[in-house]
């Protein structure tokens, strides 16, 4: 088995074709399909179904995947000891950031940055989760800040804490939200944040699960106008304890204490890239300041 066996491998199960996964290693067509009719062959495994709509990995594809992206970081580790050793990455690398964000020390993590890739230049970016994953899976972001849980195979995430989620209103409907339950609740206003949001997300299991039925009245895509509708009574809405959480001490939110939910927060990547001195660069600058687990 190969190395360059298992980076095509990573390249077809991330492109979904050939043609696509060829043009991304640089390498013809019939010379990817080779390589993974010759792994294929050594390992005893089908790892995809070939139909006309492309390459889909088989379950033991995925499995496979999986053992795929931890040899080529361990690779990676390897190649990039050796590479820092020469010089410190350049050019420009885009976080992306989303908006449960606000109290990740970014400034810290620049700055440790700064010191240790002075020709290293940050692009933050800020959006929804959703958002975000889908930047990082078409490559226009390079790492990110998700909230919520990853459900690409593709994607590496590293959690390094669990936020809080809050279904919070204004004081004026103090005496709804007493002993109230779901049933009671769906018939007040409610604000929602935009489909690709985790908050959006986690309201829509929300719903399902007690076979709620509540009008989507306003979506809003920005959690400051989100949080306004919310202080001027228009609305309720899910929020981060650390948004609001002085607000709610002083009495000028209140929350309901019929839910308890967290979300975990991670940093990703796309997996094939994990190896990227850029992004080797800013993983070993956040780890310290986060206390992050190994990305997986």
């Amino acid at each position: 088995m190969e190395l360059y066996q298992l980076k095509t491998f990573a390249a077809v199960a991330e492109e979904g074709t050939l043609a696509k996964a060829a043009m991304r290693i640089f390498a013809s067509q019939p010379s990817v399909s080779a390589h993974i009719k010759a792994l294929e062959d050594e390992l005893g495994l089908v790892l995809f179904e070939r139909s006309s709509r492309g390459m889909l990995l088989t379950k033991d594809g995925e499995a496979l995947l999986t053992r795929a992206y931890s040899i080529l970081k361990e690779t990676a580790e390897l190649n990039n000891l050796a590479r820092n050793l020469q010089s410190s990455p350049s050019g420009k690398l885009i976080i992306g950031v989303n908006s449960g964000s606000a109290e990740i020390p970014l400034d810290k993590i620049a700055q440790a940055l700064s010191e240790s890739c002075p020709n290293l230049q940050l692009e933050f970016q800020h959006s929804s989760s959703g958002y975000i994953k889908k930047g990082i899976l078409a490559g226009e972001i390079d790492v990110g800040f998700y909230e919520g849980e990853i459900d690409s195979p593709k994607i590496l995430s590293s959690k390094f804490r669990e936020n809080k989620v809050l279904v919070i209103a204004s004081p004026k409907y103090q005496d709804e939200l007493t002993d109230a339950s779901w049933l009671e609740l769906q018939e007040l206003p409610w604000v929602f944040k935009t489909p690709d949001c985790s908050y959006y997300q986690l309201m829509d299991r929300i719903v399902k699960a007690h076979e709620l039925t509540i009008p989507k009245r306003y979506t809003i895509d920005e959690e400051g106008t989100c949080l306004q509708f919310v202080r001027n009574g228009a609305a309720l809405s899910l929020m981060g304890e650390a948004l609001v959480e002085q607000e709610i001490e002083n009495g000028e939110l209140i929350k309901w204490d019929g839910f308890d939910c967290t979300l975990s927060h991670n940093l990703i990547c796309l997996g094939s890239r994990f190896q990227e001195r850029q992004i080797q660069a800013f993983i070993d600058a956040s780890s310290p300041i986060l206390n992050l687990a190994k990305l997986q």
